[in-house]
C-alpha cells in the first residue's frame, strides 16, 4: 500500500512573502506564529522587536507578555493602549501556547485595535477547528506556519536558500551538508553564512570550502562512505575503512548505520518514484538515480537485509563479543562483496 505522503509546505518561500509585506509596511493587526520550526519565528520576532519602531518608540509602544505570566485581559489591556510618538504599539506575546482562557480573546480579536500589532508566539504547537480565537485571526490578521522540515527535505531546503542568497550548492555538497549538520535550520545558515563572509565573491559553493569553513574533511567524511561503496571505490574505500577503524570518534557506527540506511533508502525509493523534474519527490531522487540504475532492486532489498543484521550487532543480539570496529570491518566486506561480486 502507498504511503501517504503529507502536503509539504514552502516555508522559506511564505517567510520570505511575509517578509516582504512587512518591509513594505503593509502591516495586519494580528499576527499568529505556529509551528515546532523556531528559525523562522525567531526572525519574525526579531524584525517585530527591533525593525518596526524607532529605537527611542520602542520604551513606550513596544510590549512583551509571556502567557504562564499574563491573563488574556493583560494582553487586550495591552494592546488597547494608544501610541506615544509613533504608529502602532506592538504587543509580543510569547510562550502563548500557555495562556489560558484564550477563547476570551475572542472579541478584541473580532475588532482589534486600528493602532497596534498583536504578534503572539504559538511555537511548538498548531492550532486546530477546536480552537475558536482561530478563526477571527485568520480574518483579521496573518497565520504563519513554521514546520520543522524531514531529513530528506533539508538538502532542497540548503540549495533554496543559497539561491536567494545568490550563490548555488550543487546536490552532492547539499546533501553532505544536511548529513553534517542535521536539521537545525539556525546551525546551517549559521555555517553557510561564515563561508559568505569568507568569500565574499561566492557564486558556488565548493568541497574545498565546506572543508575549510565548515570542517567537513572530504576525505574521511563518513557521509560519502556510502557512495564510495556503491560506487566500488576500492583504494578510497580501503583509505577510509581504515582511517575509520584507527579512528572510531570519526565515524561512530550507529551514526554511520544510519547513513547507510538513509542512502539505501532513497536508492530503494528510485525505483517507484517516476522520473520526474517537476514533482519535488522525485527531485530530492535525483543524485541517486545513477546508482538506481546499476543495480537490481533485489539486491538493494539484500543490502537493507544486511544492515538489519548488523544493526541487531551493533545493539549485542547475535554478536560474539566483536567491537565496532570489528563489526565495520566486516559490514563493509559483506555489503561490498553483494554490490560488488565480481570484485
Amino acid at each position: 500500500m502507498a504511503k501517504a505522503t503529507k502536503e509539504k509546505i514552502d516555508t522559506l518561500g511564505e517567510f520570505n512573502r511575509l517578509m516582504a509585506v512587512l518591509k513594505s509596511k503593509q502591516f495586519k493587526n494580528v499576527y499568529l506564529l505556529e509551528g515546532d520550526e523556531p528559525y523562522y519565528i525567531d526572525l519574525l520576532l526579531d524584525y517585530f522587536d527591533h525593525q518596526i519602531l524607532d529605537a527611542d518608540q520602542k520604551d513606550f509602544n513596544l510590549i512583551t507578555l509571556y502567557g504562564k505570566d499574563s491573563e488574556w485581559s493583560d494582553v487586550v489591556n495591552a494592546c488597547s493602549r494608544f501610541p506615544m510618538f509613533a504608529d502602532h504599539t506592538i504587543v509580543i506575546l510569547r510562550e502563548a501556547a500557555q495562556l489560558r482562557q484564550m477563547d476570551l480573546m475572542i472579541p478584541y480579536l473580532e475588532n482589534p485595535s486600528a493602532t497596534s500589532m498583536l504578534v503572539i508566539d504559538y511555537r511548538g504547537k498548531d492550532t486546530n477547528s477546536k480552537d475558536k480565537w482561530l478563526k477571527p485571526i485568520k480574518e483579521k490578521g496573518i497565520v504563519f506556519k513554521s514546520h520543522r522540515l524531514t531529513e530528506e527535505d533539508i538538502p532542497g531546503w540548503i540549495q533554496q536558500y543559497a539561491a536567494m542568497q545568490q550563490f548555488k550548492v550543487e546536490t552532492e555538497q547539499a546533501e553532505v551538508l544536511a548529513g553534517y549538520l542535521g536539521n537545525d535550520l539556525q546551525k546551517i545558515t549559521n555555517e553557510l553564512q561564515k563561508v559568505q563572509i569568507n568569500e565574499p565573491n561566492l557564486s558556488v559553493l565548493s568541497p574545498e570550502m565546506v572543508e575549510r569553513y565548515i570542517g567537513i574533511s572530504r576525505e574521511y567524511n563518513y557521509m560519502e562512505f556510502p557512495k564510495v561503496i556503491f560506487s566500488n571505490d576500492k583504494v578510497r574505500m580501503s583509505r577510509m575503512l581504515t582511517y575509520f577503524v584507527a579512528n572510531p570518534k570519526s565515524a561512530p557506527l550507529p551514526a554511520l548505520m544510519a547513513t547507510f540506511y538513509t542512502f539505501a533508502d532513497r536508492i530503494y525509493r528510485c525505483y517507484s518514484v517516476p522520473d520526474d523534474y517537476n514533482n519535488p519527490e522525485s527531485r530530492s531522487l535525483y543524485y541517486y538515480r545513477a546508482y538506481a540504475k546499476q543495480f537490481q532492486l533485489t539486491t538493494v532489498h539484500k543490502f537493507i537485509a544486511l544492515l538489519n543484521e548488523f544493526a541487531l550487532k551493533t545493539v549485542g543480539i547475535n554478536i560474539a563479543n566483536k567491537s565496532d570496529s570489528e563489526l565495520l570491518k566486516e559490514l563493509v566486506g559483506k555489503l561490498n562483496a553483494l554490490l560488488h561480486p565480481q570484485g
